[in-house]
């Protein structure tokens, strides 16, 4: 049976591997088509990404499958499996340094090593060749951190936050939707207390862990997130227990990628992981038949489902891009009638919610924006829902909640001049008045450094400028 499913045969072990690699071809194609211009990239910034929107995730893809294509091509060297392997090796690897994604290369390597030395292929090395390699894999490392040493060290602050968060919630979870929220919030509590801290520098409005056994942990709590790990570390073990050294090298691949990037968040993704525990539990159980049945039909089902849910967020995000700017105006009974029913569909969308919220405040219908903002505020960790919250609040003479929202927004992200711009302006109302605090709002909003100096900022130094002319010559 082993023999059957690693050589030429073409049973359904065989068919999935051959699925496996098929689609990592199909990717390795359109990146390249996208890298030579023949096709467009998904994301602006940068030129290959894929049928992803962004180069780390491809990358992710690409590398998952590398141990699986290099164990086929390399070791057993039998069947169609052997040369569809070849191609994908020459094309993955070939386009892999172009997409800068460190944690894909890392995984890939990880992976053919697991293959490499697992399978026999090399032999079992001395204690001084793994020094050597333990050597040459941290300078590897270290050139890494030197090539983005900023987005490295925001991935270190996501994984504080998302411990924190993680705390928060540590049995029930906040749902997937619930956990850019919650790393919002642990955010916000992180820099009230550590307000100068050098995380300051590089944090930004958080969507994912970029850790997906912490991401887990928080949707859905940590007994979830124990179960999830475990899944994945006796699948690799199974693999290897079974010498299918390429299911296990992707599986390792897998979980290296699941450590420092965001894989669950795709149905592609999803899709591969769930075909390589498959591969992995099918072929040999020692737990009993009806246990590894009973695995696969979960895994079958659980994979099914989490597709089906990110295809169809990911369709209702699209789907409100196109129509937003048919809302994008001041309401009337009718539109907050469609905007409520509309709400039953896009409830979770960040987006939609942001877009709503606005709308409403711009007809005066402070209060209803204000409960539909906060909602926001449970699925996103942007600082503008609470910036528009702050603002209903100042409109409607509610001064001390407009100054703590506006508050909340400096702790959620310290860097950024609109809340400091508001709070200022807040301070220099009539009714409040508060010239020590708005003089102190002043001297910290002008002494941020933005990254790029906007036409926004810009007016906004100008009215702050103008506000405190007038304000200290009424005095």
């Amino acid at each position: 049976m082993e023999a059957r499913s690693q050589g030429g045969g073409v049973g359904i072990r065989e068919i999935i591997v051959l699925v496996l690699i098929g689609a990592g071809l199909w990717e390795c194609f359109l990146g390249w088509a996208q890298l030579l211009g023949f096709l467009p990239s998904r994301h602006a910034l940068y030129p290959a990404t894929g049928s992803f929107f962004n180069p780390g995730p491809y990358c992710g893809f690409l590398a998952m499958l590398v141990p699986l294509a290099f164990y086929r091509a390399v070791v057993i060297k039998k069947g169609l499996a052997h040369w569809v392997s070849l191609l994908y090796l020459v094309t993955a690897v070939g386009i892999m340094p172009a997409l800068m994604g460190r944690t894909g290369w890392i995984a890939a390597t990880v992976g053919c090593g697991v293959v490499a030395f697992g399978s026999g292929w090399l032999r079992r090395p001395r204690v001084s060749v793994i020094v050597a390699a333990l050597a040459v894999v941290s300078g590897a490392l270290v050139f890494m951190l030197y090539l983005k040493p900023a987005s490295a060290l925001g991935r270190l602050f996501l994984w504080r936050i998302g411990l924190s968060a993680l705390a928060s919630h540590p049995l029930s979870g906040v749902g997937w939707s619930g956990v850019p929220g919650a790393l919002g919030n642990a955010q916000e509590a992180y820099f009230h207390t550590c307000p100068d801290s050098v995380f300051a520098q590089v944090a930004g409005s958080p969507g994912y862990a970029f850790n997906e056994f912490i991401q887990v942990g928080i949707a859905f709590g940590i007994p979830v997130m124990l179960l999830f790990i475990g899944l994945v570390a006796f699948s690799a073990w199974n693999a290897l227990r079974t010498s299918d050294y390429g299911v296990a090298g992707s599986i390792v691949a897998f979980a290296v990628v699941c450590f420092s990037s965001y894989p669950l968040q795709f149905p592609e993704f999803v899709a591969a992981a769930g075909l390589l525990v498959l591969l992995s539990v099918a072929s040999y159980c020692p737990l009993g038949r009806c246990f590894r049945l009973a695995v696969c039909v979960l895994v079958c089902a659980g994979t099914a489902a989490a597709c089906i849910a990110l295809d169809n967020r990911a369709g209702r995000s699209d789907s409100w891009a196109h129509q937003r700017y048919a809302y994008l105006r001041p309401l009337d009974s009718d539109d907050v009638l469609a905007f409520d029913s509309l709400a039953a569909v896009y409830g979770d969308c960040p987006e939609f919610l942001f877009d709503y919220g606005k709308a409403l405040r711009q007809s005066g219908l402070y209060s209803k924006s204000t409960a539909v903002l906060m909602r926001g505020v449970e699925v996103s960790s942007d600082p503008m829902f609470l910036n528009l919250i702050g603002r209903n609040c100042h409109d409607t003479e509610s001064y001390e909640e407009a100054e703590y929202y506006f508050r909340r927004s400096i702790d959620r992200l310290p860097k950024r001049m609109y809340p400091y711009y508001l709070l200022a302006l807040l301070y220099a109302d009539p009714a409040v008045s508060d010239t020590a605090r708005f003089a102190r709002m002043y001297e910290a909003a002008l002494a941020l450094e933005p990254k790029v100096m906007s036409p926004a900022i810009r007016q906004m130094r100008h009215e702050l400028d103008s506000a405190h002319r007038r304000f200290f010559r009424q005095l």
